[in-house]
């Protein structure tokens, strides 16, 4: 569980020799009961009220993990541990595994779940309950096979702890739709050929805005490039080498709690660590960006090594880096999907009109198995047909 997830009373101090006990209720979720921290400090005063406040969040969370396992090691009560109980303990367990976007995913499944049968007791679970349940689910076939991943992964934990002796998803199947022309469609509005992309950046270079053309520069780094948003924004200059002409991706950004917490995870998998070649746009990219950072003036601006900031100095939110992409794409009358995300699967699909071999793609991009690269390098583009016709249009009248 999260700290923010706490329910919090009242929080107080109380005078000790020069010092001050700070005092805090809030509700054990899982004994259904009120219950007390307390550190000591050495002040009462609003700064110091703020730093008791976290440090008893962090303790209550504790104890409330605490009660968990002591419910999880009793024999006694062991099968009528609920739902959102184990689904709790399940991600406790996993949490230091995960990365934190990962974790809040994982976090909104549960919620989804407990809405569902959060008090009911595991060992009263059964394979047609489940069954039904993903059967109403009425979500993109990816986002099902996610919530199924996660349900599957708590069950297992259940009973590999001998909390439940017969797990009920294992002969659970999802019903996923197959792919209809509106699908197709909608994949096809993810992918933006070297014209679409031009269009776009051409109105955004004609703004009058600089910051909008510095955004237009990043969103051309992507499509050049293939990086995720978060590897693009943890670059920092000691990650571009000038003299070989390539970045190292070494790092993601984890801007699931703001961009300006500057919090680095590690990458995706094993193989997103690379170095990318660049080409000579992308590089002279670069080049204009830490020649803007370097030259910047503006009173607001601190030097944190971010490549691809901001006035400020920080790494561009994806937020605001997408709101302008759309923007000026829909002014282009354009019908595409206008995402940070999509100049990914649009390199691969460029990458795979130019004939590159499928292995070097998936290194370029930090693809650990070829599932999704498939899914666009196997998309024919409108070029890809052209070039087809041509050469049918080169055999004679067959005789």
């Amino acid at each position: 569980m999260k700290v923010e997830d706490i329910k919090v009373g009242s929080l107080w101090s109380e005078s000790r020799k020069n010092k001050f006990l700070w005092r805090m209720r809030y509700f054990n979720i899982v004994t259904k009961s009120e219950d007390k921290v307390s550190v000591t400090l050495t002040s009462n005063s609003n700064q110091a009220k703020t730093k008791a406040r976290k440090i008893l969040l962090t303790k209550a969370k504790r104890k409330i993990e605490q009660s968990e396992l002591n419910i999880l090691n009793s024999s006694l009560n062991i099968n009528s541990l609920t739902f959102s109980s184990v689904a709790n303990l399940w991600l406790n367990d996993c949490s230091k595994r995960l990365k934190p976007s990962t974790l809040n995913n994982r976090r909104k499944q549960i919620k989804r779940f407990a809405d569902e049968f959060g008090d009911q007791e595991m060992s009263q679970f059964t394979t047609f309950q489940i069954q039904v349940f993903f059967n109403s689910l009425n979500l993109k076939s990816g986002t099902v096979k996610g919530y199924f991943l996660t349900c599957k992964s708590i069950f297992d934990f259940a009973k590999r702890m001998e909390i439940i002796s017969k797990d009920p998803t294992l002969n659970v199947k999802l019903s996923l739709s197959k792919k209809t022309l509106e699908d197709i469609k909608k994949q096809n509005r993810k992918l933006f050929t070297v014209e679409d992309l031009a269009k776009v950046l051409n109105r955004m270079r004609s703004s009058e805005n600089p910051r909008t053309y510095f955004i237009a520069l990043t969103i051309e780094f992507l499509f050049l490039t293939g990086l995720r948003y978060c590897e693009l924004a943890a670059l920092k200059e000691e990650n571009y080498d000038r003299t070989r002409g390539i970045i190292k991706v070494e790092t993601n950004l984890d801007y699931t709690k703001g961009v300006t917490k500057h919090t680095h995870t590690t990458t995706k998998t094993l193989s997103s660590y690379r170095e990318v070649d660049l080409n000579d746009r992308a590089i002279e990219i670069i080049e204009e960006y830490l020649k803007a950072n370097h030259d910047n003036t503006y009173v607001g601006y601190k030097n944190y090594g971010y490549i691809f900031c901001t006035r400020s100095g920080q790494p561009h939110n994806i937020g605001h880096l997408n709101r302008s992409f759309k923007y000026y794409g829909k002014a282009t009358g354009l019908d595409k999907q206008f995402s940070c995300h999509c100049m990914r699967h649009s390199h691969i699909s460029l990458l795979a009109e130019m004939g590159i071999n499928q292995k070097v793609v998936m290194q370029r991009v930090g693809h650990a198995t070829s599932t999704i690269t498939n899914n666009i390098y196997t998309h024919v583009t409108p070029n890809m047909s052209k070039e087809l016709n041509q050469k049918m249009n080169r055999i004679n009248k067959i005789s």
